[in-house]
């Protein structure tokens, strides 16, 4: 069957920079004054003539699109307007931004990324939608996500869409031809990495491009060693920064050429043979079939447990616009959302995999044959091993300071103490702790 093809957006979305994102002050709301205009207003929002506008890349118009957006007005009595994103991940930062900054009451629910997510809440531009979506409601949804990106001064302002996660792939026909198991821990993987570098191969492959892919990488290897990347200070932070180290200059089971990679060409290298092991979103698994090693050559194996098992996830979701004049039926709107069987829709429509800890809405295979991965993310799921990532509003500057410090350490321009001491500082300064 061949499989559709979806806009992928970096699930990381933060290889773009999101300077202007912050230049928030001074914006108004359009929402109106409490009193009979109010009511007014949301007596309209009930009648069968009410239309709202979803901003969203997520649906698109082929027979799946159709057929969900059938649905969602089936089951509310409104008309609902999708209106399609830019393509560029930075073109729908910016627009959005300026739409929601500016007042504009044209688009009612947005679908943005956890970055976004965590501006826009700073920025005061989202309606609170506590009062349709309860506790009981993000308890279907993964663990942790809700408090870290959903949740500001009691209030809840969003529930994802659909999310993914980085996965651990490796060349199984390179451990079958050397007779070596896939590694389950830190002492098995070392050992693996290290029996596989050879005849200009490596035993693993990272990419470390300093845009984005670096901070993906620490975050992961943090995780894995128990730490936080915002943290420095915590021994398995530490841990993991000498760890990321010693895989280029103590172990040599990788390279410091993997400075320059990002994921496209990390996907390509690995699709081409040259590493056993790799870390990368499961949109990498898209490349590997069509290349037609995926499933054979290339699989996906449980995560290695060294300290922990964890592995990042990420998420989009959504969200109401606080301007917005129709703002009961946009709560309607996202309350169905969150509901298993618009879930499920919704994973048909787009190909994307839905949050919910509720395994079950993927166990049907006509709503998950246009997915790879899927058993794949049902066992990380099933191991606990996705976790939500840890971000600031100010995360852009993140990637552009804090992993410069750690780039000047895997090249050896610093030392490790000055490594930990220079990050640290540079995190305090992005959180206002100095």
């Amino acid at each position: 069957m061949k499989k559709r093809n979806w806009r992928k957006k970096m699930a990381a979305g933060t290889a773009v920079l999101m300077t202007g994102t912050m230049l928030l002050s001074g914006c108004t709301s359009a929402e109106e004054d409490a009193g009979a205009g109010g009511q007014e207003s949301k007596q309209e929002e009930t009648t069968q003539d009410t239309e709202i506008t979803v901003y969203t890349s997520a649906i698109n118009d082929d027979a799946y699109g159709q057929e969900f957006k059938k649905m969602v007005e089936e089951n509310l009595d409104f008309k609902v307007n999708f209106e399609a994103e830019p393509l560029l991940y930075a073109d729908t930062v910016n627009k959005a931004t300026t739409m929601l900054a500016s007042g504009d009451d044209s688009v009612d629910v947005y679908y943005i990324d956890e970055i976004m997510q965590l501006s826009f809440m700073s920025a005061d531009f989202l309606e609170p939608i506590d009062d349709v979506i309860t506790e009981e409601d993000l308890n279907e949804f993964m663990d942790g996500y809700a408090d870290k990106f959903l949740k500001k001064d009691g209030h809840v302002y969003g529930v994802p869409a659909d999310f993914g996660g980085i996965l651990f792939f490796v060349n199984k026909k390179m451990f079958d031809e050397a007779k070596i198991a896939v590694p389950t821990n830190k002492e098995e993987f070392i050992e693996a990495a290290k029996a596989l570098t050879k005849d200009g191969k490596y035993g693993l492959l990272e990419a470390w491009d300093k845009a984005s892919h670096l901070q993906d990488n620490l975050n992961r290897w943090c995780l894995m060693f128990g730490g936080n990347f915002y943290d420095w200070t915590l021994d398995g932070t530490k841990e993991a920064i000498k760890f990321m180290y010693d895989l280029v200059h103590t172990y040599g089971v990788t390279s410091i050429d993997n400075l320059s990679v990002d994921y496209e060409t990390g996907n390509q290298k690995f699709t081409d043979g040259n590493a056993a092991m790799y870390f990368q979103w499961a949109s990498a698994s898209s490349s590997f079939a069509e290349a037609g090693k995926y499933g054979d050559e290339i699989i996906c194996a449980p995560m290695p447990a060294f300290t922990t098992n964890k592995t990042p996830m990420s998420s989009w979701m959504w969200v109401v616009n606080k301007n917005s004049s129709k703002k009961e039926a946009a709560k309607e709107y996202v309350k169905f959302m969150a509901s298993p069987e618009a879930q499920a829709a919704y994973m048909k429509a787009t190909g994307k995999f839905s949050p919910t800890a509720n395994l079950s809405v993927w166990d049907d295979a006509e709503l998950t044959k246009g997915l790879l991965t899927v058993e794949e993310h049902k066992s990380y799921v099933q191991d606990n091993a996705f976790e939500a990532r840890t971000l600031s509003e100010r995360h852009s500057e993140y990637m552009d300071t804090v992993t410069g410090t750690l780039q000047e350490y895997l090249m050896d321009e610093i030392s490790y103490e000055e490594c930990l001491e220079k990050g640290q500082q540079q995190i305090d300064e992005l959180l206002g702790k100095k």
